[in-house]
């Protein structure tokens, strides 16, 4: 093996080792960021968080939040930032 190809291993492996160690990290609903919680809050008042994971995807921190609101269940994708990629409803 030459010198490049040894270092193009070394940095492919580097971009996804971050990926890899971080994701589906189980976080307590309490210490999920502000911005996350104010985003679920506004679009679900009331709900009660059920569970949280934390995960990278597309090279971005995503929370995946499991909560109910008046009486159905949720799955809400959310940006670290507070922006809402996705719902569903888990019946």
């Amino acid at each position: 093996m030459n010198k490049r190809t040894i270092l193009g291993a070394v940095l492919g492996m580097a971009l996804l080792l971050p990926g890899w160690a971080a994701a589906d990290e189980k976080v307590p609903v309490d210490k999920l960021p502000q911005a996350v919680r104010a985003a679920i809050e506004q679009r679900f008042p009331g709900a009660e968080l059920l569970k949280a994971e934390r995960d990278v995807h597309r090279g971005q921190i995503e929370y995946e939040v499991k909560l109910r609101h008046e009486g159905r269940r949720y799955e809400v994708e959310v940006l670290e930032n507070g922006e809402i990629r996705d719902i569903d409803r888990d019946d």
